[in-house]
């Protein structure tokens, strides 16, 4: 009876101590198995391939050099120690991931958008007084090195103004325009001057930061 009984607690123990797993950097996780196989399981993921990232948790500790891949479907990362996948559902509120052609950061803590909240990640594109966002839907099937990033035809992106998320639309310069409408003159000086275009989402982070410029300048008035 109390061999049975030793058995069935380091039985717990053991399954107990499975539950929560951490790397050589101390960034916890909980263990898991990949169950999917080839595109299916690959499509789930922002890039397939891993890389040396960084953390950062809601408490501010901060994790570099972890193996990292972004799962856009279950909005969660996920780290690799040896061999060994595990995955982090909670507590993050940054994370990086430098693929070596373009630098992937991404935040949580935004006001929620349709759909989501503010635990969900976006890309943060441009990061000043006002902010553009990105959101993802698929995995990027093609990395190019480049000095313009381009939108991928389902990703969304927002303008964070006034603490308030708002979907802006490249193809509908109304959209974002409206939004800045306090330095209407200015930004149709900007947009003929710089000759935005608005094909690709750095000319609106370009926009934006003249925006933000002009009104510091300005006092913020």
């Amino acid at each position: 009876m109390n061999y049975l009984r030793g058995i069935l607690c380091l039985s717990i123990l053991f399954s107990g101590a499975e539950i929560i797993a951490q790397d050589s950097t101390g960034l916890m996780g909980t263990p898991y198995r990949e169950t999917a196989a080839g595109g299916a399981a690959n499509s789930a993921y922002l890039l397939t391939e891993w890389y040396p990232g960084s953390v950062r948790m809601q408490d501010d500790k901060f994790y570099d050099g972890v193996p990292l891949r972004y799962d856009i479907v279950k909005d969660e990362i996920e780290f690799k120690k040896d061999s060994s996948l595990f995955r982090i559902s909670d507590g993050v509120k940054e994370f990086t991931i430098p693929s070596g052609i373009d630098l992937y950061i991404f935040r949580s803590g935004f006001p929620a958008g349709k759909g989501l909240t503010g635990k969900s990640f976006y890309r943060v594109v441009y990061d000043g007084q006002t902010k553009l966002l990105k959101r993802y839907k698929s995995q990027i099937k093609e990395e190019k090195a480049s000095a313009t990033r381009t939108l991928e035809p389902d990703a969304k992106l927002y303008i964070v103004k006034n603490n308030k998320l708002n979907e802006v639309n490249l193809k509908d310069k109304s959209s974002f325009l409206k939004l800045l409408s306090d330095e209407k003159n200015k930004m149709q000086y900007v947009i003929k001057e710089e000759q935005l275009e608005f094909g690709a989402e750095d000319d609106l982070a370009k926009l934006l930061e003249e925006y933000d410029s002009y009104r510091a300048g300005r006092g913020g008035n």
